[in-house]
């Protein structure tokens, strides 16, 4: 499920600087990674699923 962009903004603003790497072992839809995209930060992910990786790779394609 698609969690609140605002949660991961929040950690990710609290708990990272700007440039540095965010890593989100379960990224699933890829809201994590989204939220480090527009927030100055690189991010990594890992997902089992390849139907998550496509609506991921689908959410982030357009903000790089």
């Amino acid at each position: 499920a698609i969690f609140p962009e605002k949660l991961a903004r929040d950690h990710i603003l609290s708990w990272s600087r700007k440039g540095e790497i965010v890593y989100d072992p379960f990224m699933g839809s890829g809201t994590t990674a989204k939220m480090a995209i527009l927030n100055d930060r690189k991010y990594i992910g890992s997902e089992l699923s390849d139907k998550y990786c496509e609506v991921a790779r689908k959410r982030i394609k357009n903000i790089r």
